[in-house]
């Protein structure tokens, strides 16, 4: 056989490996959260701790987010109650009780408020991460869930 013969399964394998190479970003990066006490992740073969990773704000634990906009009218109806207790004045000693009417009271919510949200990330989570163009660092932009046969709402 000549040495300058080709295989053709060589030139198919190149041409689909470069087509595959393509179709993934090399640059994002799937992971496990081993730990969050310490944070640790593992993702390609690396154990990545606190000082490889940059965070999104929504994942940290503590974040206070600032909400606008709630106010909406409020209607509620107050039953009638009766007050029981002791007396005493001038006349005398004794029971007495305070009859409260049924009432109906308006109001609204506050039109804005902060909260604190708790730490969104626990051991076994998957999560997204974007990678350096050297490698170095590590972006955590998103935790992942699986997909159900659930309907997703339109609105």
């Amino acid at each position: 056989m000549n040495d300058d013969a080709r295989d053709p399964y060589v030139g198919l394998n190149d041409y689909f490996g470069r087509k595959a190479a393509g179709a993934v970003p090399s640059w994002y990066a799937v992971g496990r959260v081993i730990s969050t006490t310490p944070l640790k992740i593992r993702a390609d073969g690396l154990d990545l701790d606190i000082e490889d990773l940059y965070i999104a704000q929504h994942l940290t634990a503590g974040w206070v987010e600032q909400l606008t906009g709630l106010a909406w009218p409020v209607t509620s109806t107050l039953p009638q109650k009766q007050f029981n207790g002791r007396c005493n004045c001038s006349v005398g000693s004794g029971s007495c009780y305070v009859t409260r009417p049924e009432e109906e009271v308006e109001g609204a919510t506050a039109d804005k408020d902060s909260v604190t949200h708790g730490a969104l990330l626990k051991a076994g989570d998957t999560v997204l991460l974007l990678r350096s163009m050297d490698g170095q660092t590590y972006y955590l932009i998103e935790r992942l869930v699986k997909a159900y046969y659930e309907p997703v709402p339109a609105d």
